[in-house]
C-alpha cells in the first residue's frame, strides 16, 4: 500500500474542490515559509457528462472574478444572460438583471474541466484520479488524518494530511462520519428532465425562458454555445413514460415557435432524469468530526430550477479561502475550527437567501391550487409593473443582494399585491371586479393566501436560521 502526505486533502473534484484548490495555492503561495502541498482527489477526471449546473448567476461570476477564475468562462467559451423572460399563459414578464451584471450558460462538462485545468497549473496542487474508499482516523483522538483510496487497478493508497476538505457532492459518503447525528438528511424533491434542442428560436434572445404550465412544473429554455439550447422540465414524480409526459402535458402548453425544434429534438437527443434535493447547512467545527469538514452539494443543496447551487459554492470557496489564508499550521484544529464557525456565520446571508427562494419559489410555481394560482397572478402582475418591482427579486435570484429579510420582505409585498388584486380584478371568465357581496369569501381565500406563503417559506426559513 503506498502513502503520501499533505497540508490539505480535497476530496471531488466539480466546481467547489478545483476552486478551493486553486485559491487556496495562489493565496497562500507567497505569504508562508513553506508553500501548502495540496492533493484534488478525484474519482474520475475525464469530462463530466452532466445536464444540470450549466446556468451561472451573476453572483457567481463575480465569485470567479475574486477567486481569479473569471478566464475559465472564456477558456472554452459560454453564452452571456441577461436574465429570465417569464411566461405564463398570455402573461409575460422580461426581467433583467441589475445594470452591470449578467449571467452565463455554458456546457457543464467544459465548466469543470477549465477548473480542473486552472488547479492542476496552480502551485504545489496534485491532481489524483482516485476513488476515496473511507476516512482515517487517529486511533487516539478520532481526529481524521487522512483518506483511504483505490486505484482503477484496484491499487489501494492512503494519503495523509492536516485537513481534509469533503467536496465530494450530493451523495456524499461522509457526511455522517463528519457530522454526527445531523439535524436534517436530504430529502428528494423531485426530478428534473433535461434535452439538448438544437436550432431553437427564444422568445427573448439571451434571457433564460421559464415558462410556468398548469398540471405540470415549470419548463425553463436557455442558450448554450454552439447553437444548442438546454431544455429542463420539473417533475415532481417520475412518470412511467418520461418521453409521453412531456409529448401529453408539456410541448401542448409551449409556445408554438418552439415546439417543432423541441419536437425533433425528443426524437433525436437523449432525454435524461435526474433526482435533486433539499439539505440545509449543518454547522461546522463545534462538535463535528476534527480534521475534516464539508463543502459544497455535500453540506447544502437547494432546488436547481433558479440555478444558484454554483454560485452558494464559489461564494463559499472565497470566504473560506480568505480566512484560511491565514492559517499557518492546518494541524492546529482550534484554529480551523474557528474558521469554521466564522466561514458559517460569513456565507449564511447569501447561501440562506438562494436556499430560500430556490425552494418557495420553486414550490410557487410548480405547486397546484387555488391559493397558488392567484400567488402566480399577483406575482406577474407585481413584478410585471416595471423594473423598479423587479430589481429587488432579481438581485436576490442573481445572488448579488444576500438578504433573508429583504427576500421575506419581497414576498410578502407579493402576497399581500396578490391579495390586492384579488379583491381589485377580474378573476378568470368574469368581466368585472368583485363585488362587495363576494368579500367575505375573498378574505377567506386571502387568509388561505397568507396561510400558503407562510407554509412554503416558513419552513426553509427556520431550516437556514
Amino acid at each position: 500500500m503506498l502513502s503520501s502526505s499533505y497540508d490539505v486533502l480535497i476530496v471531488g473534484a466539480g466546481v467547489a474542490g478545483p476552486a478551493l484548490a486553486y485559491a487556496l495555492a495562489t493565496k497562500t503561495y507567497a505569504k508562508r515559509n513553506a508553500p501548502l502541498r495540496i492533493a484534488l482527489l478525484e474519482r474520475s477526471l475525464s469530462k463530466p457528462d452532466r445536464m444540470v449546473a450549466e446556468l451561472l448567476q451573476p453572483g457567481g461570476v463575480a465569485s470567479l472574478k475574486k477567486l481569479g477564475l473569471e478566464s475559465c468562462l472564456g477558456d472554452f467559451g459560454s453564452t452571456p444572460l441577461s436574465g429570465f423572460y417569464v411566461m405564463r399563459g398570455e402573461r409575460v414578464i422580461r426581467s433583467s438583471f441589475p445594470e452591470g451584471y449578467e449571467g452565463r450558460a455554458f456546457e457543464h462538462g467544459e465548466f469543470i474541466m477549465a477548473l480542473r485545468n486552472r488547479a492542476r497549473r496552480a502551485p504545489n496542487v496534485d491532481m489524483i484520479e482516485t476513488t476515496v474508499t473511507g476516512l482515517i482516523e487517529n486511533d487516539d483522538t478520532h481526529r481524521v488524518i487522512g483518506v483511504r483510496t483505490s486505484k482503477a487497478d484496484g491499487q489501494s493508497e492512503s494519503y495523509f494530511a492536516d485537513l481534509v476538505v469533503l467536496a465530494d457532492g450530493s451523495l456524499s459518503k461522509f457526511r455522517t462520519a463528519v457530522l454526527g447525528n445531523m439535524p436534517y438528511e436530504p430529502s428528494q424533491k423531485g426530478y428534473l428532465a433535461g434535452l439538448i434542442v438544437k436550432d431553437l428560436t427564444l422568445p427573448a434572445p439571451r434571457y433564460a425562458t421559464m415558462i410556468v404550465l398548469k398540471g405540470a412544473g415549470p419548463v425553463v429554455l436557455y442558450e448554450l454555445p454552439n447553437n444548442e439550447y438546454r431544455m429542463l422540465v420539473e417533475l415532481k414524480a417520475a412518470p412511467l413514460d418520461l418521453k409521453d409526459h412531456i409529448l401529453r402535458n408539456v410541448v401542448p402548453q409551449l409556445p408554438l415557435s418552439v415546439r417543432a425544434p423541441i419536437l425533433n429534438a425528443l426524437e433525436t437527443s437523449r432525454l435524461r432524469r435526474v433526482p435533486h434535493y433539499y439539505l440545509p447547512p449543518t454547522k461546522q467545527g463545534e462538535s463535528s468530526k476534527a480534521g475534516a469538514f464539508l463543502l459544497g452539494d455535500s453540506l447544502n443543496m437547494r432546488h436547481p430550477l433558479t440555478a444558484g447551487g454554483m454560485t452558494v459554492a464559489l461564494n463559499d470557496v472565497v470566504i473560506l479561502s480568505d480566512l484560511l489564508a491565514h492559517i499557518e499550521n492546518f494541524g492546529n484544529w482550534d484554529e480551523i475550527s474557528a474558521v469554521l464557525r466564522k466561514w458559517t456565520h460569513m456565507r449564511k446571508p447569501l447561501a440562506s437567501t438562494i436556499n430560500t427562494m430556490s425552494m418557495s419559489w420553486a414550490g410557487l410555481f410548480s405547486a397546484e391550487g387555488e391559493a397558488f394560482e392567484i400567488l402566480q397572478d399577483g406575482a406577474f402582475q407585481f413584478i410585471g409593473q416595471g423594473p423598479k418591482y423587479s430589481e429587488g427579486p432579481m438581485a436576490l435570484a442573481a445572488g448579488i443582494t444576500a438578504s433573508p429579510l429583504l427576500l421575506a420582505y419581497n414576498s410578502l409585498a407579493i402576497a399581500f399585491y396578490s391579495i390586492w388584486v384579488l379583491f381589485t380584478h377580474p378573476r378568470p371568465g368574469n368581466k368585472f371586479a368583485p363585488q362587495f357581496y363576494e368579500y367575505p369569501l375573498l378574505l377567506v381565500k386571502a387568509l388561505t393566501v397568507l396561510w400558503t406563503i407562510g407554509n412554503v417559506m416558513g419552513p426553509v426559513l427556520w431550516a437556514e436560521m
